[in-house]
Protein backbone atom coordinates (compact mmCIF):
# COMPACT_ATOMS: atom_id res chain seq x y z
CA UNK A 1 0.00 0.00 0.00
CA UNK A 2 1.38 3.39 -1.04
CA UNK A 3 1.10 6.27 1.48
CA UNK A 4 -0.94 9.22 0.20
CA UNK A 5 0.35 12.77 0.40
CA UNK A 6 -2.23 15.21 1.80
CA UNK A 7 -2.35 18.89 0.99
CA UNK A 8 -4.69 21.47 2.51
CA UNK A 9 -6.75 23.20 -0.15
CA UNK A 10 -8.89 26.19 0.79
CA UNK A 11 -12.61 25.82 0.16
CA UNK A 12 -12.73 28.99 -1.92
CA UNK A 13 -9.64 29.54 -4.04
CA UNK A 14 -10.38 33.29 -4.43
CA UNK A 15 -9.93 33.80 -0.68
CA UNK A 16 -6.36 32.56 -0.77
CA UNK A 17 -3.87 35.28 0.12
CA UNK A 18 -0.15 34.85 -0.12
CA UNK A 19 1.54 35.33 3.23
CA UNK A 20 4.46 37.64 2.75
CA UNK A 21 6.04 38.28 6.15
CA UNK A 22 4.96 37.13 9.65
CA UNK A 23 1.72 35.78 8.21
CA UNK A 24 0.77 39.14 6.69
CA UNK A 25 0.19 39.94 3.06
CA UNK A 26 1.98 42.87 1.42
CA UNK A 27 -0.86 45.33 2.08
CA UNK A 28 -0.90 44.53 5.79
CA UNK A 29 2.88 44.70 6.00
CA UNK A 30 3.03 48.13 4.33
CA UNK A 31 0.30 49.50 6.60
CA UNK A 32 2.01 48.05 9.68
CA UNK A 33 5.31 49.69 8.78
CA UNK A 34 3.51 53.00 8.13
CA UNK A 35 1.72 52.74 11.49
CA UNK A 36 5.02 52.23 13.31
CA UNK A 37 6.65 55.14 11.46
CA UNK A 38 3.72 57.47 12.18
CA UNK A 39 3.62 56.46 15.86
CA UNK A 40 7.35 57.04 16.33
CA UNK A 41 7.27 60.40 14.55
CA UNK A 42 4.24 61.60 16.49
CA UNK A 43 5.84 60.64 19.78
CA UNK A 44 9.20 62.16 18.92
CA UNK A 45 7.72 65.46 17.76
CA UNK A 46 4.74 65.62 20.11
CA UNK A 47 6.52 64.72 23.33
CA UNK A 48 8.13 68.17 23.37
CA UNK A 49 4.78 70.00 23.22
CA UNK A 50 2.03 67.72 24.58
CA UNK A 51 1.77 65.46 27.63
CA UNK A 52 2.08 61.73 26.99
CA UNK A 53 -1.47 60.77 27.97
CA UNK A 54 -2.97 63.15 25.41
CA UNK A 55 -0.35 62.16 22.85
CA UNK A 56 -1.46 58.53 23.07
CA UNK A 57 -5.00 59.47 22.00
CA UNK A 58 -3.69 61.60 19.14
CA UNK A 59 -1.50 58.72 17.97
CA UNK A 60 -4.42 56.28 18.06
CA UNK A 61 -6.53 58.70 16.04
CA UNK A 62 -3.78 58.98 13.41
CA UNK A 63 -3.03 55.26 13.25
CA UNK A 64 -6.63 53.94 13.18
CA UNK A 65 -7.24 54.77 9.49
CA UNK A 66 -4.02 52.99 8.51
CA UNK A 67 -5.07 49.95 10.51
CA UNK A 68 -8.47 49.97 8.82
CA UNK A 69 -6.92 50.21 5.35
CA UNK A 70 -4.51 47.37 6.05
CA UNK A 71 -6.54 44.90 8.05
CA UNK A 72 -10.28 45.59 7.72
CA UNK A 73 -12.20 43.29 5.38
CA UNK A 74 -15.96 42.87 5.21
CA UNK A 75 -17.66 40.60 2.68
CA UNK A 76 -14.45 40.46 0.68
CA UNK A 77 -14.21 44.25 0.39
CA UNK A 78 -11.29 46.34 1.57
CA UNK A 79 -11.69 49.51 3.61
CA UNK A 80 -11.70 51.85 0.62
CA UNK A 81 -14.47 49.84 -1.08
CA UNK A 82 -16.51 49.82 2.15
CA UNK A 83 -16.07 53.58 2.56
CA UNK A 84 -17.07 54.22 -1.06
CA UNK A 85 -20.16 52.01 -0.73
CA UNK A 86 -21.28 53.69 2.50
CA UNK A 87 -20.71 57.16 1.05
CA UNK A 88 -22.62 56.25 -2.11
CA UNK A 89 -25.51 54.90 -0.02
CA UNK A 90 -25.87 58.05 2.07
CA UNK A 91 -25.07 60.66 -0.60
CA UNK A 92 -26.52 59.42 -3.88
CA UNK A 93 -30.18 59.07 -4.83
CA UNK A 94 -31.76 55.79 -3.91
CA UNK A 95 -32.58 53.63 -6.90
CA UNK A 96 -35.49 51.82 -5.33
CA UNK A 97 -38.84 53.53 -4.96
CA UNK A 98 -42.01 52.26 -3.42
CA UNK A 99 -44.54 51.84 -6.19
CA UNK A 100 -46.96 49.47 -4.50
CA UNK A 101 -49.04 50.58 -1.55
CA UNK A 102 -50.93 47.87 0.29
CA UNK A 103 -54.69 48.07 0.81
CA UNK A 104 -54.14 48.97 4.45
CA UNK A 105 -52.68 52.31 3.34
CA UNK A 106 -55.86 53.21 1.48
CA UNK A 107 -57.95 52.29 4.52
CA UNK A 108 -55.64 54.37 6.72
CA UNK A 109 -55.96 57.38 4.40
CA UNK A 110 -59.76 57.08 4.35
CA UNK A 111 -60.00 56.86 8.14
CA UNK A 112 -57.65 59.83 8.45
CA UNK A 113 -59.78 61.96 6.11
CA UNK A 114 -62.92 61.09 8.10
CA UNK A 115 -61.18 61.97 11.37
CA UNK A 116 -59.97 65.30 9.99
CA UNK A 117 -63.49 66.13 8.76
CA UNK A 118 -64.90 65.40 12.24
CA UNK A 119 -62.29 67.66 13.83
CA UNK A 120 -63.12 70.47 11.41
CA UNK A 121 -66.85 70.12 12.13
CA UNK A 122 -66.18 70.23 15.88
CA UNK A 123 -64.09 73.39 15.49
CA UNK A 124 -66.80 75.05 13.42
CA UNK A 125 -69.37 74.15 16.08
CA UNK A 126 -67.12 75.59 18.80
CA UNK A 127 -66.70 78.83 16.83
CA UNK A 128 -70.49 79.14 16.42
CA UNK A 129 -70.96 78.56 20.16
CA UNK A 130 -68.34 81.20 20.96
CA UNK A 131 -70.08 83.73 18.69
CA UNK A 132 -73.49 83.00 20.29
CA UNK A 133 -72.11 83.48 23.81
CA UNK A 134 -70.85 86.99 22.96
Amino acid sequence: MIPMIKADVPQDVTEYKEQFFFGMNSRQLICSVLMIVVAVLVFLVGSKFISTDILVYITIALIAPLAAVGFLKYNGMGFEKIAATVAEFYVSNQRRRMEYLPDEMEIHDTVRKIYIQQLEEERKAEKKNMKRKR
